[in-house]
């Protein structure tokens, strides 16, 4: 049986994506057309406690903290931190920091701070998220979503599927977040 990083591998070249299947619903699918690799599920439909999924991985993500916020990455029903993200100011970059001792750097990539990607030290892009979607229906414009763009160079990481999974949670929290604001 191959592993969830070849399969994420062999779709490098494909339309690797974050779906919203539902409006107004916080479940989301990551697929490449009709295949399901993972998903991204808050537990509310307030709060930043989401579990994630993708092959046989699962992990929870939250966000903890008020002054210094941080997200915690863990194995679904265990109590250690396997990764901590760390935002830097008021949260659209920072570092994750993997209980392995690597790092990547989330930046934006783009002016407007809509495509974010993780970096290795190096300065290198291992992973890519661009809102969007190839949906044409009038439901789309609704929906958060967007397109995933793996480094070819990187796509053998083990930490490829939970890089892949953390930066669209980061995206959402980064959207919602945003939506409270601009409602305020």
């Amino acid at each position: 049986m191959r592993s969830i990083v070849d399969t994420l591998n062999t779709t490098i070249t494909s339309h690797l994506s974050w779906h919203q299947p539902k409006t107004l619903q916080r479940d989301y699918e990551l697929r490449d057309g009709d295949r399901r690799f993972g998903a991204l599920t808050f537990v509310r439909l307030s709060g930043s406690l989401a579990e994630a999924s993708v092959g046989e991985d699962n992990w929870t993500f939250k966000r903890v903290g008020f002054f210094r916020t941080r997200v915690t990455v863990r194995e679904r029903g265990q109590n250690v931190d396997l990764a901590v993200y760390h935002p830097n100011g008021f949260g659209s970059e920072g570092e994750l920091e993997l209980a392995s001792g690597r790092s990547y750097k989330w930046v934006h990539a783009s002016f407007w701070a809509t495509k974010f990607q993780f970096v290795d030290r190096s300065g290198n892009v291992v992973v890519a998220f661009k809102p969007g979607s190839e949906e044409s229906k009038w439901s789309a414009i609704f929906k958060y979503q967007a397109f995933v763009e793996i480094n070819a160079p990187a796509s053998q990481l083990e930490e490829l599927p939970l890089l892949v999974s953390l930066g669209w949670y980061l995206m959402v929290l980064q959207n919602d977040d945003a939506t409270v604001i601009a409602a305020g």
